[in-house]
């Protein structure tokens, strides 16, 4: 595939401060009115300067898939209003065709414009201010003696979800020996939360952290520097096991998910059981087989379908009010993609993850091969896709996953590489 002539310095930096944007806005869930936040605003703008960075960044078949995936939605919401008198809930729609739009954009710009190393400046100048950020927030979670420890989250686990990916994105990104203690507070912050869900990403996280430190040791030139790095690893391994030892009462999501009490388990079946009822609507009728239900439609559909969700009733009572005022998530980011969307929809994302998979093993780009692992079964289980971290999460992907290495059969013309390493730069 041939590409274009580098970005000039003025349209990089217009991508890395669009990649800025998009990172620290996924960090203010803060509502303004009704579903719409802080995040959505940043969402916008973060689209406006990438492709203003760009200009005519989309292919022709990039816009014709935009347009048969918003023709598709539309003739769902058109059937679904016939069966069951559901209407299209308009704000899902823009938040997805933005992400959508967000998506291609930044594959087109490291694909055609090799702009994966702008993309990579962008995570290096967002993720100390994330650090700092999440960590001021935890620090009045915890002296206000709440439980839920959101971090300025709607909910714990989104919290968790985007702590444990920069705590993969610092291991990437990030210069200098300092990324393996930067990454490895990230993922305190996660387990801190109280959400089980650090604990997915946990032992791919163990892989892609012994991965880096083998670069950190290999870079070692004097006794000094190995020895120093023999330290760095013995603390960041000794670290959580005191964290743990000497404050157990902080870190409660060990019990949430080691404990076998009654709320555990009822959580666990809720989950399972809204995955079954998705899986029925989306056999419900032909209709929802081909175009689904439309985006965020699940909860409003199924609430007005013909399945029974008495078991639900009783397993989950606060998720079935919610489920009856047309609130309630699927907890599952695939599950809502496979239904919510049109086919050809939901079968670009799972090509999508199996093109990064491949990418990924090809580039031997170990760390977000790890990521991509432990963030698909995570979101199996919990609904991601209407946060922008989502978004930025696949942004990292995606960046690193479309840069191409050279090899010894590549002849002529110029390489695209992956975005820069943080190995390159020691203390």
């Amino acid at each position: 595939m041939p590409t274009a002539a580098a970005p000039s310095r003025r349209a990089a930096t217009g991508v890395t401060v669009s990649v800025v944007i998009a990172i620290v806005g996924a960090l203010l869930s803060y509502k303004i009115g009704g579903r719409f936040a802080l995040s959505n605003v940043a969402q916008i703008v973060a689209v406006v300067v990438l492709f203003a960075s760009l200009p005519r960044l989309l292919r022709a078949r990039d816009v014709m898939f935009l347009l048969l995936g918003f023709a598709g939605v539309l003739l769902a919401a058109v059937l679904v209003s016939n069966e069951y008198g559901y209407r299209l809930a308009p704000e899902f729609s823009a938040y997805y065709g933005l992400a959508a739009l967000w998506l291609l954009g930044i594959y087109r710009a490291c694909r055609t414009y090799d702009a994966g190393a702008a993309v990579a400046q962008g995570f290096r100048w967002a993720i100390p201010f994330a650090l700092v950020y999440l960590l001021l927030q935890l620090g009045l979670d915890l002296s206000g003696g709440t439980d839920r420890r959101r971090l300025g989250f709607d909910d714990k686990s989104h919290a968790s979800v985007y702590a444990s990916f920069l705590a993969f994105a610092a291991l990437r990104f990030l210069p200098g020996r300092a990324r393996l203690l930067v990454s490895l507070v990230f993922l305190i912050v996660a387990f801190l939360t109280i959400s089980r869900l650090p604990f997915v990403f946990a032992p791919v996280y163990v892989l892609a952290f012994l991965v880096e430190y083998r670069k950190v040791r290999a870079e070692a030139r004097t006794p000094l520097e190995v020895y120093f790095a023999h330290l760095t690893l013995a603390g960041t391994v000794l670290t959580p096991l005191v964290l743990a030892a000497q404050a157990a009462g902080l870190f409660r999501s060990f019990d949430r998910f080691f404990g076998s009490g009654e709320f555990t388990n009822a959580s666990t079946t809720a989950h399972l059981l809204l995955l079954q009822y998705a899986a029925q609507l989306k056999i419900d009728t032909v209709g929802n087989m081909l175009f689904g239900i439309t985006p965020g439609g699940f909860a409003g559909v199924l609430s007005r379908s013909d399945i029974d969700v008495g078991q639900f009733a009783m397993t989950d009572p606060p998720g079935y009010e919610k489920l009856l005022e047309g609130t309630a998530p699927m907890h599952s980011s695939l599950g809502s993609i496979v239904l919510e969307f049109p086919l050809w929809v939901s079968v670009a994302y799972l090509v999508l993850v199996a093109w990064a998979f491949l990418r990924l093993y090809r580039n031997r780009e170990w760390v977000m091969l790890c990521f991509l692992t432990g963030f698909f079964a995570a979101t199996i289980f919990y609904s991601s896709q209407t946060e922008l971290y989502f978004c930025v999460a696949w942004t990292s992907i995606i960046a690193v996953a479309a840069a191409s290495v050279p090899t010894p059969s590549d002849s002529g013309g110029r390489a695209r590489r992956s975005p820069p390493r943080a190995g390159g730069v020691r203390w």
